[in-house]
């Protein structure tokens, strides 16, 4: 056992008796540590109770200074929480555009197969009758399927930009006018309550 700098405080002497169970074990440190009196061991002990204390003093410290950790720990739970909803939000999103998407496919063939039928036991009679051969017929029929397919997509190109375009409008609005906007339609509801009694 190596010697300790630590200073003695000889003013102040503990005596007591040992419980007889502890006997064994103290006699047992000083044949390990080869010590010839207890006193020595009797501070080793000392030490080792203190520490064990002061560390079971920190543990139920530990709780209340733990609290950023924990309060991290939920966060990071609750934005787990919100990703798998999100996940299983767009899961669905994906279904149902999926099924949408299908159902165009059907209206589309539909829409297609009822549109040569027609063309074929209406116009397609009358226009053999004017002299039209068969090459002219397809051409004048894939003419009119370019000019529909041509305003289909103009109209689609026009719908995007008004969308675009409004929904730039409303991002430029700022809270204050967006308050002020409010006021005036909640303003101009009373002022119209307000005139049909009179005008009654």
């Amino acid at each position: 056992m190596r010697k300790s700098n630590r200073v003695l405080f000889k003013p102040k002497v503990y005596g007591f008796n040992p419980w007889a169970d502890q006997m064994p074990a103290i006699k047992s440190i000083m044949e390990e540590t080869g010590q010839d009196s207890e006193a020595p061991v009797l501070r080793m002990l000392i030490d080792e109770a203190l520490r064990a204390r002061r560390r079971k003093m920190t543990a139920k410290e530990s709780p209340e200074k733990s609290q950023p950790g924990q309060e991290l720990e939920l966060t990071l739970q609750t934005v787990q929480a919100l990703l798998l909803k999100m996940i299983e939000q767009a899961q669905i999103t994906f279904r149902v555009q999926s099924l949408s998407l299908e159902l165009l496919q059907e209206t589309l063939v539909e829409a297609r197969a009822a549109r040569v039928g027609s063309w074929e036991q209406l116009v397609v009679p009358a226009l053999r009758e004017q002299g039209k051969t068969g090459s002219d017929i397809a051409t004048l029929l894939e003419s009119q399927t370019a000019a529909s397919r041509d305003f289909a997509y103009a109209l689609a190109e026009e719908i995007k930009k008004e969308i675009l375009a409004v929904d730039t409008d409303y991002a430029t609005i700022t809270p204050e006018e967006e308050d002020r906007q409010g006021q005036l339609i909640y303003d101009e509801d009373a002022t119209h309550q307000d005139e049909g009694p009179k005008a009654a």
